[in-house]
């Protein structure tokens, strides 16, 4: 191995070997790490998918707490208008005394239908937003099975190429009558 030439062609084919098997490896470590930054980015959505269901728990909790104080404050009003009329001298039961407090429940009916409907309302939007937070999470998964394939496919191709490479040198080297 002393010609020069024949040194050349064989640091050549060395350099192709080992350039095809560098990218290989970092073919298939760049599908990796994309496959574990895709099953981060899964865990963050499931982690988002489940503060949002707690979360609409609070709320529902939170409306009962709401409408349990309305109520109690709404009779506390009722009993202070009674008191009212009666102490000017009117009864509380009967008239135009009995029709506004009358009036006063239907619209605080209404008021806790309200509180009900926007509580129901935002606990939708919550549990919306925890499905999304799951199929997020599958899809990032599935994005991720799919980096370390590709990842893995070039690598593949890598190989077969540097084969391939390989080849085409040493047929040209035995052409040239080197090998």
């Amino acid at each position: 191995m002393g010609d020069p030439v024949t040194a050349m062609v064989a640091v050549g084919m060395g350099a192709s070997v080992g350039g095809s098997y560098m990218a290989y490896k970092g073919a298939k470590k760049a599908g990796k790490a994309e496959q574990q930054a895709q099953e981060f980015n899964a865990k963050v959505a499931e982690r988002n998918a489940k503060v949002a269901r707690l979360s609409k728990e609070q709320v529902r909790k939170q409306t009962e707490i709401d409408i349990l104080d309305f109520k109690k404050d709404f009779e506390n009003f009722q009993k202070v208008s009674a008191q009212m009329y009666r102490v000017n001298g009117f009864v509380a039961e009967t008239g135009t005394p009995l029709q506004v407090m009358l009036d006063n429940a239907y619209e605080a009916e209404k008021e806790v239908a309200m509180i009900k409907h926007n509580s129901q309302i935002e606990q939708a939007r919550l549990e919306e937003q925890a499905i999304q937070g799951g199929m997020q999470a599958d899809m990032n998964r599935a994005y991720g099975r799919s980096a370390k394939d590709a990842g893995r496919y070039q690598a593949y191709g890598s190989l077969l190429s540097g084969v391939s490479n390989l080849g085409t040198q040493v047929g040209q080297a035995k052409i040239a009558g080197i090998i």
